[in-house]
């Protein structure tokens, strides 16, 4: 069966066409707690379903807070991944078990029939058909089995819905904000507890989507399969929710997606994103969160290093592997010199330059000598931090094939290593900029007391100052003073 083209069916579970559900059916008071696994390209759906289940009429309440709907927006991209998702969905019956649960998302896509055997389970809808979630709800109590929807991803230029957050919603993260403060409120002790934790960090950064799925095939990757093919966003869509974020008070925007570097609608590419975003009065920042090697263009390089432009020294870009050998089988499309090319080509462009990048260990047949090749690179390139992931077998993939699996052991010892190595290198970096002053957007205060902020080249600012006022969302001058694990501790300029 072709996952990108075919309805899941069985005889346990009703499945749907679009053309079955009277949509006109408005939803009771109900209260909606979101549960997001996986990627920023997840959170940030998450954040378009919360508006759009809040437009409905629903309350969004916190992941722990009693809800008549639970919405799980699930990740597929490792075994791990699956697994947590299962056991969410256990738990959330478990402790919720009147609540009518959603899986929506990339498992959702693969996987539809093993997560309709779940017990609790109502609604299980795919990639293409989850933004309109609210939709179906009003039929999952017609139907004793769960209702899977999983029509086939087309490559069309998409929309996504731009929906303000109501007078409701920033009056409650208003209010929410004024109790953490201990101001005085007639509400009862209780409410906080209601308000979904993100709404309260609302307003600092937010994610804007520009494109969805994949063309570049790499031989162990699930999500061509999960998100279908590359497709990109309409601009003036794209343009629409910008201007919303900013009226809602947002400072950063970080360009998401599964291969931000192709987006293409027309002329536009995304260095024409960019473009659009540096002329937004009142936008701080501009930030990319993860851009392929083979796709980035050369002026972004002249953006970071122009100290007036809003696009932040960062590049966070994927290796996968030190090894030409591995590369090939990976069908990656580059070879590592290539990338050390491009790496150290950004660094001596850009001043301050944050460079982050992933790896896999533990790829079929990567033998010692392989991985060394992997860890003689990365210790020479530089890089701030990487993100390491063990080698999991995505049944579908052309990596699921092949022999000479490698033992979990040995994976664990050399993502070990590379862990160790890219520890050593945060702290280098952040130790290079103590004592300078650099701003520092600040994110909500935190239980302990103390707020944390990212400065634009991503060092995590923590200012310990237990008494003074919420700084949330302000961007001000701080002095790196001194290192704390992985963090840097400031001090605020006068």
């Amino acid at each position: 069966m072709s996952l990108l083209t075919e309805t899941a069916s069985s005889t346990d579970s009703v499945t749907v066409e679009n053309n079955e559900f009277d949509y006109s059916a408005a939803p009771a008071n109900k209260r909606v707690s979101f549960h997001t696994i996986g990627c920023r390209l997840n959170q940030s759906e998450t954040e378009t379903l919360s508006r759009s289940f809040e437009q409905q009429g629903y309350t969004v309440v916190a992941e722990t807070a009693q809800a008549e709907v639970c919405v799980i927006n699930t990740c597929t991209v490792t075994e791990p991944s699956d697994a947590k998702n299962r056991q969410l969905i256990r738990t959330l019956h478990r402790k919720n078990p009147a609540a009518a649960i959603a899986v929506v998302g990339c498992y959702a896509q693969i996987n539809p029939e093993e997560i309709a055997a779940i017990e609790g389970v109502n609604l299980v809808i795919g990639s293409a058909e989850k933004m309109q979630i609210t939709d179906y709800l009003s039929q999952i109590d017609s139907h004793k089995s769960p209702i899977i929807v999983r029509p086939k991803i087309n490559k069309s230029t998409f929309t996504n819905p731009v929906i303000p957050h109501s007078t409701a919603y920033i009056t409650k993260s208003t209010k929410y904000q004024a109790l953490k403060l201990g101001q005085a409120d007639n509400s009862t002790a209780s409410e906080p507890q209601q308000i979904c934790d993100s709404m309260s960090q609302q307003n600092t950064r937010a994610s804007l989507k520009i494109q969805d799925g994949c063309d570049f095939m790499c031989s162990f990757c699930i999500i061509p399969f999960a998100r279908g093919r590359s497709r990109y966003r309409e601009f003036q869509n794209l343009q629409e929710e910008a201007r919303m974020l900013l009226d809602e008070g947002v400072q950063e925007i970080v360009i998401t997606g599964v291969n931000v570097g192709t987006y293409k609608t027309g002329k536009r590419s995304i260095v024409d994103v960019i473009d659009f975003l540096n002329t937004l009065p009142g936008l701080s920042r501009i930030r990319i969160s993860s851009i392929e090697p083979t796709t980035v263009p050369e002026i972004l390089f002249q953006y970071m290093s122009d100290p007036q432009h809003k696009l932040v020294p960062f590049f966070h870009l994927p290796l996968q592997s030190g090894s030409d050998i591995i590369l090939s089988q990976m069908k990656r499309r580059y070879t590592a010199t290539e990338y050390a090319d491009e790496i150290w080509r950004a660094f001596e462009s850009v001043p301050d330059l944050c460079l982050g990048t992933d790896v896999m260990v533990g790829f079929p047949e990567e033998n010692e000598a392989e991985f060394e090749s992997t860890l003689n690179l990365l210790n020479k390139l530089p890089l701030t931090y990487f993100h390491v992931f063990p080698f999991s077998t995505r049944e579908g993939t052309p990596a699921f094939r092949m022999e000479a699996q490698i033992n979990p052991q040995v994976k664990q010892r050399r993502g070990e290593i590379l862990r160790s190595l890219s520890s050593k290198k945060r702290r280098t970096f952040n130790q290079r900029f103590l004592a300078q002053t650099r701003n520092v957007l600040w994110e909500a205060r935190k239980p302990d007391g103390t707020i944390s902020g990212y400065t634009d080249n991503y060092i995590r600012v923590v200012l310990e100052d237990l008494n003074g006022p919420d700084l949330r969302n302000q961007l001000l001058r701080v002095t790196l003073k001194e290192l704390k694990g992985q963090n840097v501790v400031g001090v605020q300029s006068i």
